[in-house]
């Protein structure tokens, strides 16, 4: 039996919650606001950017925004943070472990290449010590840039231009990164899609919020102190 879902966000913790309605069988995902719950709220363009790719998985059936609240224990991740990552805590809503995240979860992603690698950095969950102007050196001309124009700014003004790869939605931006030979990127919803695509990936991991976005699996290299063998491409 298919079941309802709901959600406040933000952007990464909605794709984090998908393993847990695909171990419940799959359903309906109703997004709504929660005001001074999420860093950045839930709005109607938000759910037009995510429901390209949420709709191209079978076991999503619809996605909606509401202006009301339609809350569900799913919601309740947050109070899981002692299970591990974001996708373990959503799982823990339901009383499933980590076995349900291990496999990739999105699928149906047509790749699109516009370069070997992908990159995106957020003001938020930083590290000071990761070499970000190293990796555009290394990988320069094979490198290229998905985030807000502000982003990308700030990306270049410290550490180098790069091109910047447009992607309109959520499901355009899984195609470059499925496209690409690697990504690397913050804790950011970028970085949560190539989880959930189980793509080759470089982490900057924020040394005072770690664990929620921490995935050890082969090809996913967490960067802590600076350190990094890079791939060879």
């Amino acid at each position: 039996m298919r079941m309802y879902f709901s959600h406040s966000g933000d952007l990464g913790d909605i794709i984090y919650s998908l393993p847990t309605i695909r171990a419940c069988g799959g359903g309906s995902l109703y997004l709504f606001n929660w005001p001074g719950k999420t860093a950045h709220g839930m709005d109607q363009g938000k759910v037009d950017r995510l429901k390209p790719l949420l709709l191209a998985q079978d076991y999503i059936d619809e996605v909606e925004f509401r202006t009301h609240a339609t809350d569900s224990p799913l919601n309740g991740f947050r109070h899981h943070a002692v299970h591990g990552n974001l996708a373990d805590c959503h799982l823990a809503t339901q009383g499933f472990d980590w076995r349900h995240r291990v496999e990739r979860w999105l699928n149906n992603v047509e790749p699109v290449h516009a370069y070997d690698v992908i990159v995106t950095r957020t003001p938020r969950y930083r590290n000071a010590n990761f070499p970000w102007r190293e990796a555009v050196e290394r990988y320069s001309g094979r490198i290229g840039f998905v985030g807000f124009q502000d982003e990308y700014m700030a990306f270049c003004d410290e550490n180098g231009e790069v091109p910047l790869v447009q992607a309109n939605n959520f499901m355009e931006l899984a195609q470059v990164i499925e496209g690409s030979k690697l990504f690397i990127g913050n804790a950011t919803a970028a970085t949560a899609v190539a989880e959930g695509l189980k793509h080759d990936m470089l982490v900057e991991v924020c040394p005072s919020y770690h664990t929620p976005c921490v995935f050890q699996r082969l090809g996913c290299v967490l960067c802590w102190d600076g350190k990094i063998e890079w791939p060879k491409l």
